[in-house]
């Protein structure tokens, strides 16, 4: 069937091997050769192009992966919503977030959740990504979110959003109104900073080491433990932040924050939900496979 062939290409499209993409498939590589041919001979276009001892994707290529991928969404969506009218799920379903998801992200989601599994009773833990680690790991809750970086060997990682991480000031801040600042600069501004343990500061603190700051050059006056009572905080309109950009979309629309962007710095980072190795529950799947198919991951 046409659908397999796209398989067999998708395969090779995200693998750039024949031989993986067999592997992957569990059929020979000549196999793999000749669906593609098949494929190529069907729309009347090479889909790939050889570059030494590697292959890499035509244009032709690229647009037809492009619309395997949607078209497999829309399998696996189809296949998702007609499980869910027989669906018997019931249970409890323990989840801990870490501040900014838990506030920012995850409420839309679990609603809708709940819409369609009302069964399945959800509870929410909010707390940094340190604690939320240690919950995953001692039982506490079954799934964990978190924006740190840490890799514990105990736990699995999978990212399903990407955040980027801004400096916002008050719209009575002298910076309000200006495009961009520069490091140098940046150190002179009495900073508010998340408390330590928490993904933010984390993140934050790697990327001016990537820039050859340290934590010591910056002018941090202040730490407190959630980006609701940074914002209150930042209307004494002289300090500044680093918050997620999902944090801040209401006070941006309506004109109460800015944005300044600081030269040469761009702080971006994934989400993570997290688990312990080789633990997936039924209720996890379950969970799991909605957050895919909200966020297409």
């Amino acid at each position: 069937m046409f659908d397999f062939k796209l398989q067999v290409f998708q395969s090779v499209a995200s693998r750039l091997s024949f031989s993986k993409a067999a592997e992957d498939l569990h059929i020979t590589q000549p196999a793999v050769t000749r669906h593609i041919r098949q494929i190529e001979a069907h729309f009347n276009q090479k889909l790939f192009k050889r570059k030494g001892n590697s292959i890499a994707l035509t244009d032709a290529g690229k647009l037809l992966l492009s619309h395997s991928k949607l078209i497999f969404q829309q399998y696996e969506k189809a296949e998702f919503d007609m499980n869910s009218l027989i669906d018997k799920n019931e249970g409890n379903l323990r989840i801990a977030a870490s501040t900014t998801i838990a506030q920012y992200i995850l409420p839309e989601v679990l609603a809708k959740f709940h819409q369609k599994f009302p069964k399945i009773r959800l509870h929410l833990l909010n707390m940094n990504t340190e604690k939320v680690e240690k919950s995953v790991m001692n039982n506490s809750v079954e799934l964990g979110f978190i924006e740190g970086q840490s890799k514990n060997r105990e736990l699995s990682y999978q990212p399903f959003l990407q955040d980027e991480i801004v400096l916002v000031v008050d719209k009575s801040h002298p910076l309000a109104k200006q495009n961009q600042i520069s490091i140098s600069e940046l150190k002179e501004i009495p900073l508010v900073l998340r408390e330590k343990g928490s993904g933010t500061r984390e993140v934050i603190l790697k990327a001016f080491q990537h820039k050859n700051v340290k934590m010591e050059e910056l002018n941090i006056e202040l730490e407190l433990g959630s980006s609701e009572s940074i914002k209150s905080y930042l209307s004494n309109g002289h300090s500044g932040s680093f918050l997620s950009i999902n944090t801040v979309l209401k006070e941006l629309k309506h004109g109460d924050l800015y944005i300044v962007d600081i030269e040469n710095l761009q702080i971006k980072r994934d989400f993570f939900f997290i688990q312990q190795q080789g633990h997936h529950s039924k209720l996890n799947a379950v969970f799991l496979k909605f957050l895919q198919h909200h966020y297409n991951f």
